[in-house]
């Protein structure tokens, strides 16, 4: 069962990479992207419309309960923060090539296509204007407002999850991950530890949507250095970098935030001073020229300080980051999408694997692709 494809009808199976995928026939030419534990993708051509998709498969959807509820609030969150234009992953279509909900085993998403993600971009080498800077951090700011207004954490946020195009236009992906609070999983801890904050294992309150903020930060100072500009080896290595780079906490600050072993801790570390942020963070001249070759201009490197704070109480929100006179040329509130609050009637329910299964058929035969997806920009091209 698809939603709403002339072809529904007509499919086909073929392997691609070490997942064997089964389509409607209007998606063709497969090219495999990436793998995770939990599902495949890889990029398509969509006949109907010429444009490249991202097409996920998602690996035994309904093995366990707690597999099932990942797929529902994945596929939740697809659904509710679609938007044309809001820098956030854009879910085109969704299908199952089962007929009936006594078979349904298998799901796949349909996904905007970008050509490359942002980590690939920074390993070029090749220093980042500050225009190109602020433009960057302001989509992603813009994509943050959407998704925190609707009362989501991404919590994921690292370069590797950044798609970018020929244009520089991003789009923010893997919201696959995020939820209102903040349950640490072990293996996407260590695979963001870079970029994340640091309240998320030290403080009393770790569900703050600040958390997405000192990502930005850590993403911004990358754009700056071209490489992670927190590169710690453990959680206790980790804390040693961040220290490096913004100083030792207050103790009162420690003491106010932090569990009380974790400020213990901490405590007992030898005190480092902040870096000169104009010296590591501020622009490098040319010799000859005398014009900037890389580096931000104050106003940046206030903003960056303010993105960086330990006390996530003091960091701005993504309304306030986007005030801030570093995005000035770009900041408009008119067009800064926002959400209703999700109200998710499911967040907090046990249900058997029958039971979420039927709620995600339910979800599949109500889907509508959205219009937007019959526009002309971004025709795919081999």
């Amino acid at each position: 069962m698809t939603a709403n494809s002339k072809n529904q009808d007509e499919w086909y199976t073929i392997a691609c990479g070490r997942t064997q995928f089964t389509l409607p026939v209007r998606y063709q030419n497969l090219v495999h992207i990436g793998e995770r534990p939990f599902g495949a993708v890889v990029r398509a051509t969509d006949t109907e419309t010429g444009k490249y998709v991202a097409i996920k498969k998602i690996f035994h959807p309904f093995q366990t309960p707690i597999l099932a509820k990942r797929t529902y609030r994945e596929l939740k969150l697809l659904i509710y923060l679609n938007h044309p234009d809001a820098h956030v992953i854009q879910l085109y279509n969704l299908f199952t090539p089962e007929k009936n909900i006594d078979d349904f085993q298998t799901l796949y998403f349909v996904l905007n296509y970008v050509d490359y993600d942002l980590n690939r971009v920074i390993k070029r080498n090749l220093p980042f204007t500050e225009d190109q800077i602020k433009y960057i951090i302001y989509s992603l700011l813009r994509g943050l407002k959407f998704i925190h207004s609707a009362g989501i954490l991404h919590h994921h946020l690292k370069p590797s999850n950044i798609r970018i195009d020929k244009n520089s236009n991003i789009t923010v992906f893997d919201c696959d991950l995020a939820r209102r609070t903040v349950d640490i999983d072990y293996h996407s801890y260590v695979e963001c530890r870079w970029w994340r904050a640091p309240e998320v294992s030290l403080c009393k309150k770790n569900n703050d949507d600040k958390l997405d903020i000192w990502s930005i930060g850590c993403i911004m100072a990358e754009l700056i250095l071209l490489r992670p500009v927190f590169r710690g080896t453990n959680d206790i290595d980790q804390l040693d970098k961040i220290f490096d780079i913004i100083g030792t906490p207050d103790l009162v600050i420690l003491n106010d935030i932090c569990v009380p072993v974790a400020a213990a801790c901490i405590s007992q570390l030898p005190p480092k001073t902040k870096k000169d942020y104009n010296e590591l963070f501020g622009f490098k001249y040319d010799p000859v020229i005398q014009t900037p070759t890389s580096g931000v201009s104050p106003e940046g490197i206030d903003f960056l300080d303010h993105l960086l704070s330990f006390d996530h109480r003091t960091r701005p929100t993504t309304e306030e980051a986007l005030s801030h006179p570093f995005l000035k040329s770009f900041h408009d509130l008119m067009d800064e999408p926002t959400k209703e609050y999700l109200v998710d009637e499911h967040q907090n329910e046990v249900y058997s694997i029958s039971e979420w299964k039927s709620i995600i058929w339910q979800m599949l035969e109500e889907f509508v692709p959205p219009s937007w997806i019959n526009d002309e920009d971004d025709v795919a091209n081999d």
